[in-house]
């Protein structure tokens, strides 16, 4: 195609069968080239740089406009305004779309804004150097801010600096502005990259690839390699023993928005078991992104996700048992993390050293749909969050369980959570501005059960803070036999203050429709 791009048609195949073909041999043997140049860098070096496609297009300052997808191209671009450089390294910069609007638009097409993205590999110690040109640079803040770096400001020259030693994703904010905030994925060097010659292993090396669907069978690996730029969807049904791994990109900004119509999911594992997704990146998808439903035995891990469009939550398990989420950074415009019931029960489900940017919605949800399938003795059970780092949430509740539907919630633990920014009830958030709500409720566009549920046995312990607004929560169940039971609170503090009791804390509680709601002794 033009300008030397890259394309790769995949004609989708019936009943799931992915036929790659004398075009996978030539892609192993593009792997064996690149491995061996990869495994040489390594062994030399604690970085790892990836260059980005050569086919992106130089972001101009049209395509920074802030204006719906029909108003601008909102396709995946290569950065001009901010450049990035690591141990004197010149890092390749992505330009994606992210959401500034605080409320529903109703035609599905809010006015998008972009913001710059770069990831590389590393151990040790890097130097990592930003220039922002067009920019004057007042304040800066790097965050998670647990690290406490403190960055060399050069005004004049436009930079700033700083050094980092732990493989983690790094979020620099300038002038307490949330525009054009640089997003910094710096990996641990694999150690783990299959062997390109198994038959198993499907590898998808360096540039920019047009594939509409990629339906992996039992057993495969599919390997994005870093500088790998994907538009398309890895998808599967019925499947088992998957592995989706990597440092590349999924982007899904060829799609339209689906305007509540077509939703394309870029990781879709629906009646699945024993499926990894592994350290890849995730962007402009058109709905959702991260999606399992009705599986079992899940891992995903360092997943990295930004969406901008309506109903881009981040990652969402539905009917699901045994699943892990961690080491993940997800931004997302509508819910970060959420755990629903579209069918049956889910069950041991835990989300771990996770890091939440929520632009719209909530930042950790269960429900509203708790009994979509309206299955009997539906429950949501044996559910955590730990160690989870909010960088902002702007819309609704930061922890929620919303039950709409007639399933029981129970054993629910919210652990070491830590708010760097609450702007809880902006836009028309305004309506649930809390950073706690548990509420049970019939709501006409989620419950599909006529009978109302219960939560019980919830945990909330060490949440902290950090800067915002004030911060109040609510606790109320729907009447006297569909109540929130035995929910304890410990080691709350909200913006330097110790919440010692429930109305010191904010908190609306209904005592016609609740039982048993304490704060404990620190």
């Amino acid at each position: 195609m033009g300008n030397g791009k890259k394309v790769w048609n995949i004609v989708q195949i019936a009943a799931g069968v992915f036929l790659f073909g004398a075009i996978i041999w030539t892609l192993r043997d593009i792997a064996e080239k690149r491995w061996n140049t990869e495994e040489k860098v390594m062994k030399e070096s604690s970085l790892i740089l990836y260059e980005g496609p050569k086919s992106l297009k130089d972001a101009s300052s049209d395509d920074l406009k802030n204006t719906s997808e029909e108003g601008r191209s909102i396709g995946l671009m290569h950065c001009t305004d901010t450049k990035i450089a690591v141990d004197g390294q010149e890092c390749y910069v992505y330009d994606t779309n992210v959401n500034h609007t605080r409320q529903w638009v109703a035609n599905y097409l809010p006015p998008l804004s972009r913001t710059p993205v770069a990831y590389f590999d590393f151990e040790g110690r890097v130097k990592i150097e930003i220039e922002v040109p067009g920019r004057e640079i007042d304040t800066v803040k790097i965050s998670p801010l647990a690290y406490g770096i403190e960055p060399e400001v050069n005004k004049e020259a436009h930079t700033v600096s700083f050094t980092v030693t732990e493989p983690d994703n790094y979020t620099v904010m300038f002038n307490d502005s949330p525009e054009r905030a640089v997003h910094i994925f710096a990996g641990s060097i694999e150690q783990d990259r299959p062997d390109f010659d198994d038959e198993k292993v499907i590898y998808i090396g360096p540039g920019e690839w047009d594939i509409e669907s990629i339906v992996p069978e039992d057993g495969q690996i599919i390997y994005l390699s870093g500088g790998a730029v994907v538009h398309g969807m890895i998808n599967a049904n019925y499947a088992k023993d998957i592995i989706v791994m990597g440092r590349g990109i999924i982007d899904g900004s060829h799609l339209a928005g689906w305007k509540g119509k077509e939703a394309y999911i870029p990781l879709k594992f629906d009646h699945c078991s024993n499926i990894t997704i592994k350290g890849i990146i995730v962007l402009n998808s058109n709905a959702w992104v991260c999606q399992a439903f009705d599986s079992k035995d899940g891992i995903i891990d360092g997943v990295k996700v930004i969406s901008a469009r309506p109903n881009g939550d981040g990652i969402s398990l539905q009917s699901c048992e045994n699943y892990s989420v961690s080491n993940c950074f997800v931004r997302s415009w509508d819910d970060s993390l959420v755990v629903k019931n579209y069918d049956g029960s889910s069950r041991k489900i835990s989300f771990e050293n996770m890091q939440l940017w929520t632009d719209l919605a909530q930042s950790m949800e269960i429900g509203y749909e708790t009994n979509k399938g309206q299955k009997e003795n539906v429950e949501i059970t044996d559910v955590s969050f730990r160690n989870i780092t909010v960088l902002h949430n702007f819309h609704k509740p930061i922890i929620s369980i919303h039950n709409a539907d007639d399933a029981l919630i129970s054993d629910v633990l919210f652990e070491n959570i830590t708010v760097e920014d609450a702007q809880m009830g902006s836009g028309d958030g305004d309506e649930m501005p809390y950073l706690i709500d548990m509420h049970i409720a019939q709501n006409g566009n989620w419950s599909s059960t006529k009978e109302r549920g219960r939560i019980e046995d919830v945990t909330i312990r060490n949440v902290n803070v950090l800067a915002g607004k004030e911060c109040t929560s609510r606790i109320k169940g729907y009447d006297e036999t569909h109540k929130i039971k035995n929910v304890s609170l410990q080691n709350l503090e909200v913006l330097g203050k110790k919440i010692t009791d429930l109305s010191e804390g904010g908190f609306e509680v209904d005592e016609n429709t609740t039982e048993n709601i304490c704060i404990l002794d620190n």
